[in-house]
């Protein structure tokens, strides 16, 4: 087994979840004698009073989620599978094995390490029924996947929040499915891109290419790709990814512009020393 941890959000019908999973399980589970689930949730309304930035905030429960996996991890038999995040609590989830770990046990270490009110259980879970909960139906893959792209393109200096032509792949198994559809998205505001390439697929052989005028962050994302989703999957079509041209800041353009500057001199000057030599 391999960590693959995947970032993506569900909405219930009162609330929005932000959920943390390691798919890397997934082929496995469930692992045979790890057959209880451990829940412990910290109530954020307390923290949120106490800490006046949210810098501070994040950093706390950074320190107390990397000391509870420590913790846990050092006792042999506890696997972290995730987190689930909404605007009220925070979530863990841990599978146990071979009885390490009981409730007596955790409340002495929650007195010990942690100052605000959380809440844990441990029940049995043999099947690893929440686990197969927590993890992505096929639209939550796809926003596993913007946000992995997103992430990529703020490492790389995009300024997501910068407006841009951002591209849509959409693929249908019959032609009139797709031309019924490129008058519901030009209507949407969507505009087809006649001179996009996209390869068919042999199961979906009519390719559309789409784009909008926007911004990259990930809820403008997100929102884009459940519309498109949700509009194509009743018409025969399949959703296949976005891309757009990064936009990188000015900030970050003058950095990286010095950087090839600096590589430039001194890439002269080792020549002009191997000359003189």
């Amino acid at each position: 087994m391999t960590d693959n941890w995947g970032f993506y959000e569900r909405r219930t019908e009162s609330e929005l979840l932000r959920v943390l999973v390691n798919a890397g399980y997934k082929s496995e589970a469930p692992l045979n004698g790890y057959d209880e689930l451990l829940s412990i949730t910290v109530n954020l309304y307390p923290i949120r009073e106490k800490k006046h930035t949210k810098r501070e905030f994040i950093k706390l429960l950074e320190r107390f989620e990397a000391r509870l996996e420590q913790w846990l991890s050092s006792l042999g038999a506890a696997l972290y599978i995730g987190r689930i995040n909404s605007m009220t609590r925070l979530e863990f989830y841990y599978y146990l094995g071979n009885g390490c770990v009981n409730e007596g046990m955790i409340r002495e270490w929650m007195n010990n390490n942690w100052q605000f009110r959380t809440q844990y259980y441990i029940k049995p879970d043999p099947q690893w029924t929440f686990y197969n909960y927590m993890l992505p139906d096929q639209l939550e893959e796809l926003f596993v996947h913007n946000a992995q792209m997103i992430y990529a393109l703020i490492h790389k200096g995009d300024n997501i929040n910068q407006p841009r032509n951002v591209y849509h792949w959409l693929f249908f198994q019959q032609d009139r499915d797709r031309q019924e559809m490129e008058y519901t998205l030009q209507n949407l505001g969507y505009r087809i891109e006649k001179d996009k390439k996209a390869d068919p697929d042999t199961s979906y052989p009519y390719p559309l290419v789409i784009s909008k005028y926007e911004d990259v962050r990930l809820d403008t994302v997100n929102d884009r790709v459940r519309e498109l989703y949700r509009l194509i999957s009743g018409h025969g079509g399949r959703y296949d990814g976005w891309g757009s041209i990064m936009k990188q800041s000015a900030g970050h353009r003058a950095r990286q512009s010095l950087r090839r500057f600096v590589e430039s001199v001194e890439s002269s000057i080792k020549k002009l020393c191997f000359h003189r030599r």
